[in-house]
């Protein structure tokens, strides 16, 4: 043991000086003037985690602090990771896994996770491991609501939650189930905060997981009201440099710093050295990309406070959503095809008004842009209520679904300019919500090349 300390302090000394150097590196942000995250006594926190991992590499220092404070602090994880290729194929050293494999990197994952939590003092009866579908949960969230057949996973060939030890284990892959399950921890809880994964982050999952943390808000609203922080691990060139750099700190890209108000905790130095160590359990996830998840220890942990944007139904209100590059192809390659920009919101007489730019590089009749609104309404399950996806293709045709069902184009009138698509959607055919959420991709083929990330909006 004491050999272990002698080595991680000795460690953490030799990267203390050799990040002294780069401190001559300009700094990205005056924290002077970022609002900090502090706690008081009597709270209770949880962390959503889309995977295992991500709550150590975004929230390490939250956790330590909380325990320090003797805060209840708990960990949700949304799936067991059991999806990532490369990484399990590295870390077996075989070419060929069947789904039995993939469930048992599952558990794996979870094993590192326990093991990161013991490292920050976390007691193991405050993890809680739901188990859906690693790379599923956002095709969940867009395409099974109410769906009569759940959701399958590609590699381990279940429909259900496979973990026996997992809370929702035997659960079915649909939207309903995560909602629910969600919403129970929420109410059994009680939380004051809330850290969860950002929406505009590059993997899908954390993006789902955002969405139904929001959706699961609404329906606990006036029975719990927590403030809600958003951590971001996937963008483009994040973080930045790369590489182990704890006497640097980490800053949101300024591509999403508009997204919502960037607070800090700023970490001792004992809760770095523990995230380190905590870090270094992922043995699974680290072939490859080490350098990339040690750059994640820095002085500090920063997040995005995303409220819901308020709409007012009249002719002056306007929002809008920048879109943001999947990385699903080279970015050599993605200056080839059609290129989204942005999607704006405004409100004409009845109808939600959605306009989005683009820019048309060639004719490719496999390209498509869908956009997602769906309503939420008090005392309505969200299960019932309309979910609109309109299907654009460049050359100006479009299908429009509502709960997955193609339905008549008369009520959606659409417009094509030389670089913008125009259409209206009647707010009565959302059965008038009090909330909507919306997103949108593009995609070719079946490649993701770029999207818009979900919004949820308060319509008045």
């Amino acid at each position: 043991m004491l050999g272990k300390k002698f080595f991680v302090n000795h460690l953490f000394l030799r990267v203390l000086i050799i990040s002294a150097f780069a401190c001559c590196l300009p700094f990205f942000i005056c924290f002077s003037e970022t609002k900090s995250i502090s706690f008081e006594e009597g709270e209770r926190v949880i962390i959503f985690a889309p995977h295992p991992d991500d709550e150590i590499i975004g929230c390490a220092g939250i956790i330590q602090e909380c325990l320090s404070k003797k805060i209840d602090v708990y960990v949700v994880f949304l799936t067991n990771g059991d999806h990532n290729q490369f990484a399990f194929k590295a870390y077996t050293r075989r070419i060929i896994l069947n789904p039995s494999d993939y469930i048992k990197m599952g558990q794996v994952r979870k094993k590192e996770s326990t093991s990161a939590a013991k490292i920050l003092g976390l007691p193991l009866e405050n993890l809680i491991f739901l188990g859906y579908p690693d790379a599923g949960t956002l095709p969940i969230w867009t395409k099974y609501w109410n769906s009569k057949q759940p959701f399958e996973n590609f590699l381990t060939r279940t429909r259900y939650v496979p973990y026996p030890d997992d809370v929702s284990f035997g659960n079915a892959y649909l939207p309903e189930n995560i909602q629910a399950d969600l919403t129970k921890i929420l109410l059994k809880i009680m939380p004051s905060k809330i850290f969860v994964s950002h929406p505009a982050d590059l993997n899908p999952d954390h993006r789902a997981l955002f969405n139904f943390v929001q959706l699961s808000l609404l329906d606990c609203r006036g029975k719990i009201n927590p403030e809600v922080y958003c951590y971001l691990v996937h963008a483009k060139n994040f973080p930045k440099p790369k590489g182990l750099f704890p006497q640097q700190t980490i800053k949101i890209p300024s591509e999403i710093e508009k997204y919502g108000t960037c607070v800090n905790f700023f970490l001792t130095e004992t809760q770095e050295k523990n995230k380190l160590v905590a870090l270094d359990c992922f043995k699974s996830q680290l072939i490859g990309r080490k350098n990339w998840t040690f750059s994640f220890l820095r002085k500090n942990e920063v997040f995005q406070i995303i409220h819901p944007v308020l709409f007012v139904r009249n002719n002056s209100s306007e929002i809008s959503i920048d879109a943001q590059s999947q990385e699903e192809i080279s970015e050599e390659e993605s200056l080839k095809h059609t290129k989204l920009y942005n999607l704006r919101l405004t409100y004409d007489q009845q109808d939600l008004v959605f306009q989005f730019l683009y820019d048309k590089k060639v004719i490719e009749k496999e390209f498509g842009v869908k956009i997602y609104v769906y309503g939420w309404k008090e005392k309505i399950p969200f299960s019932l209520m309309p979910k609109i996806a309109v299907d654009i293709k460049m050359d100006g045709t479009f299908t429009v679904y509502k709960n997955e069902k193609n339905i008549s184009v008369k009520d959606i009138s659409i417009k094509k300019t030389q670089n913008t698509f125009t259409f209206k959607i009647p707010y009565s055919l959302l059965d008038e919500p009090d909330f909507i959420f919306v997103g949108g991709e593009s995609k070719l083929g079946l490649l993701t090349l770029d999207y818009f990330p979900w919004k949820v909006i308060d319509i008045e």
